[in-house]
């Protein structure tokens, strides 16, 4: 009913994640790393899918990282995924493609769980960085904040934008039990997203780069974090789909099945269509970030319009599913509402619908 991402992996991932966390498993996540991580990195390879071979990884594109993200969310599973296979490989391939630091290699060995804290205002959408980077007789310390860190309380190791003495930006990766750090869980709708606040109080660290370059390597990793996030959304969306027509079907109401009622004929289709419009927009740009001859411009267009509509759409899919199941799809004991705390908290990580539509808007001279 629904197109795979990749017609050779997705049922590969598919199998895999259904059998180690469906949903009943993977509600259950807190702010502590969850065990299927280490069953997807050490038997699947998947933090390491985008890493050269050269470097320890798999060598695979955005496509295969995509059927990945899309069968973890159809479980309702959150964790790094997005957060170190995607944001944090795609930003040390950035600034450091011959991997000096040996960070991608750790990742992709499962030595390093890493992620990128990118935000430090109230509402998690600013790049941003007012962290200081100063000299002491150890090297390099760190002081600052960063909010609303994805799988924060996950890591291992953070990769932290910062600026130093001289006012230039720099990439200071610390490792995230050192000294100084104070890591908090968030009180989030979806709790197993692991999004934490971190503050740095004088926090040794190393840096990984600096100066001309490291701005935009930060903001093309945080869109692949949107990019990502939003094949997330559309899983979960597809999942709520699925769920919603076998109940309709099934439950009956003055003798007839509630499927056949006109009312919840025109949920289903609008979710229908909803949902369509976000799988055409996501696809388009899935292909075009894994395409290397893709022009940065369109790549970055392409993952703005799929962030914004995905995240409507996803939104707009669990609000009628829950409807659709009527009172139980709002209880803990049903998946539909699983489903769609995962939903509200995707929509607003990377960049909420209005923010991309505004760099749509910027990207087009509008």
């Amino acid at each position: 009913m629904f197109p795979h991402i990749s017609p050779d992996l997705t049922p590969v991932f598919a199998r895999f994640v259904d059998e180690r966390s469906p949903w009943e498993t993977s509600r259950t996540g807190g702010a502590e790393r969850p065990a299927l991580w280490a069953a997807l990195v050490d038997e699947v390879g998947a933090a390491g899918l985008l890493v050269d071979e050269d470097h320890g990884g798999q060598g695979a594109t955005l496509v295969e990282l995509a059927s990945a993200v899309a069968e973890t969310a159809r479980c309702g599973w959150s964790g790094p995924l997005v957060a170190t296979a995607g944001v944090a490989v795609t930003l040390a391939q950035s600034v450091d493609p011959d991997d000096g630091s040996g960070l991608l290699a750790a990742i992709a060995g499962g030595d390093l769980t890493t992620v990128v804290a990118f935000h430090e205002d109230s509402h998690g959408a600013s790049l941003d960085t007012s962290v200081r980077a100063t000299s002491s007789a150890s090297g390099t310390v760190l002081d600052g904040r960063r909010t609303f860190v994805d799988s924060g309380t996950h890591a291992d190791v953070l990769l932290i934008p910062a600026v130093d003495a001289d006012g230039v930006l720099v990439l200071a990766r610390v490792e995230a039990k050192a000294s100084g750090i104070t890591r908090t869980a968030m009180d989030a709708v979806d709790p197993g997203r692991g999004l934490a606040t971190v503050d740095l109080a004088h926090v040794e660290a190393e840096i990984v780069a600096r100066g001309d370059g490291v701005e935009q390597a930060v903001r093309d990793a945080w869109l692949i974090g949107a990019l990502l996030t939003s094949v997330d959304l559309l899983a979960a969306s597809e999942r709520a789909i699925r769920l919603s027509l076998d109940y309709a079907r099934i439950r009956e109401q003055f003798g007839r099945p509630v499927a056949s009622f006109q009312s919840i004929k025109h949920k289903l289709v609008d979710m229908w269509g909803d949902h369509q419009t976000a799988l055409s927009a996501v696809h388009t740009a899935v292909a075009l970030a894994a395409d290397p001859d893709t022009r940065p411009v369109d790549r970055r267009f392409a993952v703005s319009a799929a962030k914004a509509r995905a995240g409507d759409a996803a939104l707009h899919v669990l609000r009628e599913s829950v409807q659709v199941h009527g009172g139980i799809g709002f209880t803990w004991e049903h998946e539909v509402s699983h489903h769609f705390r995962r939903v509200v908290t995707g929509r607003n990580l990377y960049g909420t619908p209005a923010h991309h539509r505004s760099l749509v808007a910027v990207s087009r001279g509008l």
